[in-house]
């Protein structure tokens, strides 16, 4: 595959998305999905009055079809209203459009009974619509199920409802984007191709894009020691949005590692899906997406940093004992060459470091460590963070979102990231809270007070080793082939107004 192909790809109008609608009726279409609630039965009557006849309750697992006027109605009891969330309606939406797809039919209506609930509709159902068959040269578009969302409510509130649906399809953009790159073959985004096509996709949105040469990188040796063993140079992207007036900055750091074979010391059996190392930098970068196309504001100037490498297992490869040179002058001691995300993370939080004043904000996102796909399965997203508040706003962002996050402890009794030879240990002395310590060990390059050694920066790092479901096998609401997208939602408003 070409630059232009990966491009191609991550285009919304070569991805076959359905047609999505709000409509104050139901009658123009093939079949009609009604989920019913126990508080809401007569809601749904009094919109589909053939429901009467079936006395619902609205309990779950209650299923019904009607066939009316040559209608199909497939109506779902869903139990109690107040349990749903953005979470699962997003999903539940995602899981009617494929089964509106698998049944062929040209359009389809989903019932939507509140109009708070059209945005994550419209998410979902576009996150569910994408299908990894699309990298095929022989696929070929197939007709898709044009989608109505249905609430009698839409006929005077269309232009609110429309507004709605074109946010939601708008952050799904930037989720299938950062799908997209996840699952495109690492010998076609290998870190050269991959810096090329961060460069034009910043081209398209019209945001400055760095692309930090090779001589000023030299003294990153953290970032170039991970790529050694590989005949692709370690990259760093520099993407810059300003927002006029602002006295600080917030940067970001995204992992943005093109293969991780685990160097060395290697991963065993893990090593199928490693394409999907990079997801952290494909997450900031289906971010500033959704950011740009719903017009977002954020509070402050950002800088989003993405580190390339590609960790593999030649002559020149990093060695466990090598002692390397961060970009700030504090030396590494590799003690697993697997451990290699932190090192290029490290140097990326240096260089903005050396680069940019008053920084107020530090968030990292990266499939970090198995141990927290060990902790939190697929479920929650990690984080620790060194300000109460801003671990708050991050759970809450979770929910908002639909991308849930849980926060681990800030204590740095947990950092045992210590070497008698070097400045720091790139994996802590007692095998245990992993992706705790991972979190203290970025911390050690950021800002701090000279005299008191403190942080002066906010700093919050996100662990979606196992939320972005590498290893996915597809669900109701996901086709098989993609990751989660997880990431674009919480970040979004945790750095915009």
């Amino acid at each position: 595959m070409t630059i232009q192909d990966v491009l191609k790809l991550t285009d919304p109008k070569n991805q076959n998305l359905p047609k999505i609608s709000p409509d104050s009726g139901f009658k123009n279409y093939n079949v009609v999905y009604i989920p019913v609630f126990e508080e809401t039965v007569k809601n749904a009557e009094k919109v589909f009055p053939a429901l009467k006849k079936l006395k619902l309750k609205g309990e779950k697992k209650e299923f019904h079809e009607l066939i009316e006027n040559g209608q199909l109605l497939r109506v779902r009891g869903m139990g109690k209203k107040k349990e749903m969330n953005a979470r699962k309606v997003r999903r539940f939406f995602g899981s009617l459009y494929l089964k509106s797809e698998s049944l062929k039919v040209k359009k389809a209506g989903l019932y939507c009974e509140e109009l708070d609930w059209v945005y994550f509709a419209a998410l979902g159902i576009h996150v569910a619509a994408l299908n990894p068959g699309l990298f095929k040269p022989s696929h070929k578009k197939t007709s898709v199920p044009e989608i109505g969302l249905i609430n009698t409510v839409f006929k005077a509130k269309a232009a609110v409802a429309k507004k709605e649906i074109e946010r939601g399809m708008n952050t799904a953009e930037g989720k299938n984007l950062m799908r997209v790159l996840g699952a495109t073959p690492p010998n076609s985004l290998h870190t050269e191709n991959y810096a090329k096509v961060i460069e034009e996709l910043c081209k398209r949105w019209k945001v400055s894009c760095k692309n930090v040469s090779k001589k000023e990188l030299e003294k990153y040796e953290l970032l170039n020691a991970v790529s050694l063993g590989s005949k692709h140079d370690s990259k760093l992207l520099v993407i810059t949005i300003p927002v006029a007036g602002s006295k600080n900055c917030t940067v970001v750091v995204g992992k943005g590692l093109c293969y991780d074979s685990g160097g060395l010391q290697g991963k065993g059996n893990h090593m199928k899906t490693m394409k999907e190392d990079m997801a952290g930098s494909a997450s900031v970068l289906g971010t500033i997406l959704n950011i740009k196309k719903n017009g977002l504001k954020l509070k402050e100037t950002t800088y989003f940093l993405l580190p390339l490498a590609e960790n593999m297992m030649g002559c020149s490869a990093m060695r466990a004992d090598d002692v390397w040179t961060a970009g700030d002058g504090q030396l590494v001691e590799v003690i697993h060459t697997d451990a290699e995300g932190r090192l290029v993370m490290g140097d990326a939080i240096c260089y903005a470091k050396n680069n940019f004043k008053n920084i107020d904000s530090i968030f990292t996102i990266a499939t970090l460590t198995g141990s927290c796909l060990y902790c939190f399965a697929d479920l929650y997203t990690g984080v620790v963070c060194n300000d109460e508040v801003l671990g708050k706003a991050a759970v809450n962002a979770g929910k908002d979102s639909g991308d849930l996050v849980f926060t681990g402890p800030w204590d740095m009794e947990y950092d045992d990231n210590n070497s008698p030879i070097a400045d720091v240990a790139s994996l802590g002395e007692k095998d245990y809270a992993g992706w705790i310590k991972a979190g203290l060990y970025l911390a050690r390059f950021a800002p701090k007070d000279k005299k008191t050694g403190d942080l002066t920066a906010k700093f919050c790092h996100f662990d979606i080793a196992g939320t972005i479901d590498m290893g996915s096998k597809g669900t109701s609401y996901r086709q098989k082939g993609l990751n989660s997208g997880v990431g674009v939602g919480f970040l979004s408003q945790l750095l915009t107004k």
